[in-house]
Order: C-alpha cells, then sequence, then structure tokens
C-alpha cells in the first residue's frame, strides 16, 4: 500500500485538530500495514507552486517562459506524480471561512490535469485516477449540521474534485466545533481521533 499525507495546517500538531486527527489515522494504519510507504507533502513548507501567468500557460502544455517556471512546471509533475502512485490519499485540513486553505486548493489545481486524472469523452469527462481511496481529515471552528450544513462547502469541493477524476470512496472523519475551545474542542478531537482509528482498521 503506498499512502499519500497531504497536509494543509500551518498550525503544529499539537495546534491542530486535523493534524491530530490524521496522524491518529496514519499511526493506526501503519499499525496495521507495516510494510505501507507513506509519502508525505506539507503544503505549507513544501514548495506547492501558484498557479500564475507564467506557470499557466505552461500547465497546459506551452513552452515554459524562462527558467523559473520550467523548474515549477517540474515540480508540479513531481507531485503529480506522488499522487498518481500512491493508493490512498490523506488529506489534513482546516475549515477556513467555509471552505479550504489557499496551498490546498494549489494542490488541487496541481492534481486535477486532463489526460492524466481526467480525460474528456463525447458523453464529458471521465476520472483516470479510478482505483483510489481518499481520507479526510476536517476540523472546524464551527459545527456544520442541519440549518448551518450549507455553510460547509469545503467537504462538497473536496468530494466533488476527488469524485471528478475518480475517487468516489471517501472517508470523512470530523472534529467540529473548535471554535468553543475548551472541553468542548478537545472532546470533539478526542471523539474524531478514536473514529479515525476505528477507519484504519477498516483499509
Amino acid at each position: 500500500m503506498k499512502v499519500l499525507r497531504v497536509l494543509a495546517n500551518p498550525k503544529t500538531v499539537e495546534q491542530s485538530a486535523s493534524l491530530k486527527v490524521e496522524q491518529a489515522f496514519t499511526a493506526a494504519l501503519k499499525q496495521k500495514h507495516p510494510e505501507a510507504q507513506v509519502l508525505t507533502i506539507d503544503v505549507y513548507k513544501d514548495e506547492v507552486p501558484l498557479l500564475d501567468a507564467k506557470l499557466l500557460p505552461a500547465f497546459f502544455g506551452a513552452p515554459p517562459a524562462d527558467a523559473e517556471t520550467e523548474r515549477k512546471r517540474a515540480r508540479q509533475k513531481a507531485i503529480l506524480d506522488q499522487f498518481l502512485a500512491a493508493d490512498l490519499l490523506v488529506i489534513a485540513t482546516p475549515m477556513w471561512n467555509f471552505n479550504a486553505p489557499p496551498m490546498l486548493k494549489a494542490f488541487i489545481d496541481t492534481i486535477l490535469v486532463a489526460g492524466q486524472t481526467f480525460k474528456y469523452t463525447a458523453t464529458g469527462p471521465v476520472g483516470l485516477a479510478t482505483g483510489k481511496q481518499a481520507v479526510l481529515c476536517i476540523a472546524s471552528g464551527g459545527v456544520y449540521e442541519g440549518a448551518m450544513a450549507a455553510y460547509d462547502t469545503l467537504t462538497p469541493m473536496l468530494k466533488t474534485q476527488l469524485g471528478f477524476i475518480g475517487i468516489t470512496d471517501v472517508t470523512e472523519l470530523r472534529a467540529p466545533g473548535q471554535g468553543a475551545g475548551g472541553e468542548k474542542a478537545a472532546a470533539s478531537t478526542a471523539a474524531a481521533v478514536a473514529q479515525a482509528r476505528q477507519a484504519a482498521a477498516r483499509f
């Protein structure tokens, strides 16, 4: 089993519920599958190039405008290769202003590539990253249930993007209500950590 961890929180594990949940899941997974190969991309420490005026044309196949653009394009391709080689994608992310941190969006932009992870057909786009699984470790300040559920645009976005490239087996591990702080936040994190350990047993 090849696992790609994508860490999208600039905080430390001690400060981050999403990272605590991911850490618990991955530790339990490695205990069950000691032979698993685990790679990590920390999008706030490892370079994930942002699409800009120079990189965007190269992303769509134009010759790089200069050496720096060529280097960034090579980095994008390396990230894509890591993703393509993985059997399991594990994303740890907070919800910021109802959606993803910007560097997580940069990672998603890097792996949604026509001809690599999806293709266009006469009947519409088809995902090419089939056979993979994904785990989403998400922490949020609020509790987005009931009437508040519509404010969570992060989870539907990620599931739509992953589904578009063929990943439909997605496990959600949530630690909501972190904004309450204190015992309530700690209890939410603890419950999500326990759920993460249980979820790892299913892989």
